[in-house]
C-alpha cells in the first residue's frame, strides 16, 4: 500500500450527453439550412445565367446565401453543444418567428406564387396551403424557442462554472 493518495484525475473529460431534443432540432436546422442554401444558390445561378446585370434579385440571392451559411454554422454549433450557438440559435429562431408572423399578412400573395409554381395543387386552395405552411413553421419555431429555453443548462448558459480557474480556459 502506498503512502500517498493520488488525486485520481480523469484521463478523459466527461462530456455532457446530447439531449435528444437538441439533436433533433440541430439536425432539422442543418437540413433546413442546407435546403435554403441550395435554393439560394439555384436562384443565384439562374440570375447569373440570364446575363442580368447586378440587380435586386442578385442582391437578395446573395444575402439569402450568406444567411443560410450563417444558419448552417449556428446549427452545427448547436449540435456541438456550444454556448454561443445557444444564444445565436435563440436569436435566429426569434427572428424567423417574427418573419413568419409578418408573412401571415402576405398569405394571398404566397398562395398565388404557390399556385403558379405548383399547379398540381390546383385541387387545393393555394391560400389555405400557404397559410398551413406558415402557421406550421411558426408553431415549430415557437416549440424550438420553448425547448431551448428549458435546455439552457446543457449549454452552460446561466449556470455557475464550478471548475478551477485553470480549467475554464478550455472550450468545454
Amino acid at each position: 500500500m502506498s503512502s500517498y493518495r493520488s488525486y485520481g484525475l480523469p484521463l478523459r473529460v466527461a462530456r455532457v450527453p446530447r439531449p435528444a431534443g437538441v439533436a433533433l432540432f440541430a439536425a432539422f436546422g442543418v437540413l433546413g439550412s442546407l435546403a435554403t442554401l441550395l435554393i439560394a444558390l439555384a436562384g443565384l445561378w439562374s440570375v447569373l445565367q440570364n446575363g442580368i446585370v447586378p440587380s435586386r434579385q442578385l442582391g437578395v440571392c446573395a444575402i439569402a446565401t450568406g444567411v443560410s451559411l450563417a444558419a448552417l454554422w449556428i446549427n452545427w454549433g448547436l449540435w456541438e453543444l456550444l454556448g454561443w450557438a445557444w444564444w445565436a440559435n435563440m436569436l435566429l429562431t426569434l427572428l424567423s418567428a417574427a418573419a413568419l408572423g409578418v408573412a401571415l399578412r402576405y398569405v394571398p400573395l404566397a398562395g398565388g406564387v404557390l399556385g403558379t409554381l405548383l399547379p398540381s395543387t390546383s385541387t387545393l386552395n393555394p391560400n389555405t396551403v400557404a397559410l398551413a405552411l406558415i402557421v406550421g413553421l411558426l408553431a415549430y419555431h415557437l416549440i424550438v424557442l420553448a425547448y431551448l429555453a428549458s435546455a439552457r443548462t446543457v449549454f452552460k448558459v446561466g449556470v455557475k462554472d464550478e471548475r478551477p480557474i485553470w480549467e475554464r480556459i478550455h472550450r468545454n
